[in-house]
């Protein structure tokens, strides 16, 4: 279940129009690569060192693998590609590597991963 707060905000399109409330996500915490081996060890066979020593791994390679160009498909996981942005320019020609800002990584959930997020059941936080 997903604890959610109210926050009033301006309209950042249209700053004169009445502020809104809007909903956010209270995070309950930050969960760390060491937590999240420890968990996948509880509801596996796996020790907690060989599943911290595929993560460790998987941070490794993940990233040489955008780098290269690669799209990374995890099966149900879902697939990371990277795409970029850049300045435009009137012909092709007259684009260079300097036209480029900067490198975004897309993630995109598998079908299942998806489905177990959309089934999500919301709580007002002050609520108990």
């Amino acid at each position: 279940m997903i604890k959610f707060k109210i926050m009033e905000r301006v309209n950042l399109q249209d700053p004169l129009e009445p502020r809104k409330h809007y909903a956010y996500i209270q995070n309950q915490g930050v969960v760390n690569l060491r937590q999240i081996a420890k968990r996948i060890s509880r509801e596996s066979t796996i020790s907690m060192m060989d599943t911290m020593a595929v993560l460790e791994g998987f941070l490794q390679v993940i990233p040489d693998l955008l780098l290269e160009g690669n799209i990374v498909k995890l099966g149900e996981l879902g697939t990371f590609r990277s795409t970029i942005s850049s300045d435009g320019v009137d012909t092709a020609d007259n684009f260079n590597s300097t036209h480029i800002k900067g490198l975004n990584l897309i993630f995109r959930p598998g079908i299942e991963f998806r489905d177990q997020l959309n089934s999500v059941k919301f709580k007002k936080a002050s609520e108990n």
